[in-house]
């Protein structure tokens, strides 16, 4: 039973400071994104749902902020994150990414890094992130397929290792509407 204990606290101290799971957008001034993205990660054995919210917004040509909230579940607990971020577009496909991360244990890191887009075809974007705070390091790698003007589906992976502890890591997958 105790050990059943450890392995459930432990995993919820890991999940509680893994964040940051927006794909990389580019959006232009006055637009806005919303966003919902899942990703199923394993930890040493243990699988952990991640489940995001975000709220992405252009207020100048190279200036997007957001807002992402990361809800982590595993058997027998949950723990949360909330991101404030920017971006600050260096050219048309790489972006210069600064934030402050909340967990839900009452702590905050900044953190921060840098991402990059490329167009593969008319509709698929490929992008790929990295991000490190005094805590943590990050990165992210996937594909956004436009499927109209306004929506699109995301599938991507994303790796997150936090000092002396395990890697977190798996696929995902998501859908935004930008407007």
């Amino acid at each position: 039973m105790k050990t059943k204990i450890l392995t459930v606290l432990t995993g919820a101290m890991l999940v509680a400071s893994l964040s940051y799971a927006a794909p990389l957008t580019n959006l232009d001034q006055g637009e806005t994104k919303a966003g919902y993205n899942h990703y199923n990660l394993d930890v040493s054995g243990l699988d952990v749902n991640d489940d995001s919210f975000y709220l992405e917004h252009g207020i100048s040509p190279k200036l997007n902020l957001g807002v992402e909230r990361n809800t982590y579940s595993v058997a027998g607990g949950s723990s949360h994150t909330t991101d404030v971020y920017a971006h600050y577009k260096l050219g048309n496909n790489l972006q210069l990414i600064v934030g402050d991360r909340n967990y839900s244990g009452g702590t905050d890191k900044v953190f921060y890094g840098v991402g990059a887009n490329v167009n593969l075809t008319p509709r698929l974007d490929g992008y790929a992130t990295v991000t490190t705070s005094s805590l943590a390091d990050e990165w992210q790698t996937g594909v956004n397929y436009r499927i109209s003007n306004q929506a699109a589906l995301h599938v991507g992976y994303k790796s997150y290792k936090e000092d002396h502890s395990p890697t977190m890591d798996g696929f995902g997958f998501g859908v935004d509407y930008q407007f």
